[in-house]
């Protein structure tokens, strides 16, 4: 009788672990996000063209009425939302983005809307926006606010 209830205990704990293990297995390659709430650590899985989609901003503007393109290739990361277009070279760190050397605009003369659109665009990185895969959505988010931006080129 001992020997059968080792044996069971022994079965118990093997379908434990693999079970553990398949676990773990499973959210270890869930994709870019570095957890369950879609945090980034890099911008590698987000890599290709973006279209703004969603958003909202703290003084009550609306910087993505019109749609906004975003472009992410290797560390670079362009913005064009009608008039000029910007530019940087950017990190992640600690789920944030980080301007390597500032950032580049073009200089044409635009409106006045666009010119306060592309600033606030800006300052998604000036301000070291999080960056966060919200499902199928990647999310910047700031003090000034929050973009959201669909895949663009699918």
């Amino acid at each position: 009788m001992r020997a059968s209830v080792r044996r069971a205990w022994t079965v118990v704990a093997v379908v434990a672990a693999v079970l553990l293990g398949a676990a773990y297995a499973v959210s270890s390659t869930r994709g870019v996000a570095s957890n369950d709430a879609g945090w980034l650590d890099s911008l590698d899985g987000v890599q290709g063209e973006w279209v703004s989609n969603a958003g909202f901003a703290y003084d009550g503007t609306e910087p993505w009425s019109a749609p906004v393109r975003l472009s992410i290739s290797g560390d670079d990361m362009r913005f064009h939302a009608g008039c000029n277009q910007l530019s940087a070279e950017v990190a992640v760190e600690d789920h944030r983005l980080v301007a390597v050397d500032g950032i580049v605009s073009t200089e044409i003369g635009c409106p006045a809307e666009l010119t306060a659109r592309d600033a606030w665009l800006a300052a998604l990185i000036d301000d070291r926006a999080t960056v966060q895969l919200k499902g199928p959505m990647l999310a910047f988010d700031t003090d000034a606010g929050w973009i959201g931006f669909a895949r663009g080129d699918q």
